[in-house]
C-alpha cells in the first residue's frame, strides 16, 4: 500500500493525522478560517497558475487523470486578468 503522506518507506502519517497537524498550525498563526488539506491543496493549485505553471505541470504535480479536473483551479480574479491582459499587450 502506498501513503500519500510519508516521511520514509517505514514511517507514515495517516490523513486524519495530516488534518491534526494542518489545524494546529493553522490555529498557532491565528488563522480564524477554515484551513484543511484540501483548502492548502487549492490554495497552492491557484497560486501556481496565476504563476504562469503550466496547467499540464500543475496536473502531474496533483496527480489528476484529466486536465479537465484541474482547469477547476483557473478561478482566475478580474484583477488577475487585467493584469494578464497588460502585461501581453
Amino acid at each position: 500500500m502506498e501513503h500519500y503522506f510519508a516521511i520514509h518507506d517505514t514511517w507514515f502519517v495517516g490523513p486524519r493525522q495530516v488534518q491534526k497537524i494542518v489545524k494546529r498550525i493553522a490555529n498557532r498563526a491565528q488563522i480564524s478560517q477554515d484551513v484543511t488539506p484540501h483548502v492548502l491543496r487549492h490554495t497552492f493549485a491557484t497560486l501556481a497558475l496565476q504563476k504562469n505553471i503550466s496547467l499540464a505541470a500543475v496536473q502531474k504535480i496533483l496527480g489528476h487523470d484529466r486536465l479537465t479536473t484541474t482547469a477547476i483551479y483557473l478561478n482566475l480574479t478580474d484583477t488577475h486578468i487585467v493584469e494578464e491582459y497588460e502585461q501581453k499587450w
